[in-house]
């Protein structure tokens, strides 16, 4: 069954499209029917995530990848990027996905080497915006392969940037949060 629909939004060159009124229309019937939007967005559409979340209150939306910055630079070149993201998250219908991380270090070469500091700073931003409530972690498999990373490496990453979290949090983050927003039934068995 089709639980979502996701853009393609990171290939617009436009900023505006998202908030295009053909865009909000085709949005409101997605919600009508119940379902999600997955937001692939890169930074420079981020500012209007809060716009569209405004405008269509009863559509739930993810931003995939948290919205693809470039992690190899700290977050003093990204404060577009950080207020942006904080105004997402002050809409109850946005969400937000940790996901693609590795893959956004070097996206043109993937060369650069990355530590868990690569993205911590990224990361603490967005769960202190959407809380543990809002969070969910996506694998990005199999396109991280791209980088010489494999699943196994991308999963203990993730692991490692919540393990601070309490055990209930982490649980939410990495399945619980995605299974309620996507409508999921998860089998406990």
């Amino acid at each position: 069954a089709v639980v979502s629909t996701q853009s393609t939004g990171d290939m617009e060159q436009e900023h505006d499209w998202v908030i295009g009124d053909k865009v909000i229309e085709g949005l409101r019937r997605v919600a009508a029917r119940g379902k999600t939007f997955d937001f692939l967005a890169r930074p420079h559409h981020l500012a209007h995530v809060s716009t569209l979340a405004r405008a269509i209150p009863e559509l739930k939306i993810v931003i995939d990848h948290i919205a693809k910055p470039l992690l190899s630079k700290s977050l003093s070149v990204c404060d577009d990027w950080k207020a942006n993201m904080l105004s997402a998250a002050s809409c109850p219908n946005v969400y937000c996905k940790i996901s693609g991380l590795v893959t956004e270090v070097d996206p043109e070469s993937h060369s650069t080497p990355w530590t868990l500091q690569t993205f911590q700073d990224h990361v603490t931003v967005v769960m202190e915006g959407f809380g543990a409530e809002r969070c969910m972690i996506g694998s990005d498999w199999p396109v991280l392969r791209l980088t010489g990373a494999n699943y196994k490496s991308v999963n203990e990453l993730h692991k490692t940037l919540i393990s601070g979290m309490s055990k209930e949090d982490q649980v939410k983050i990495t399945g619980d949060n995605a299974a309620r927003f996507y409508g999921l039934k998860i089998n406990s068995n």
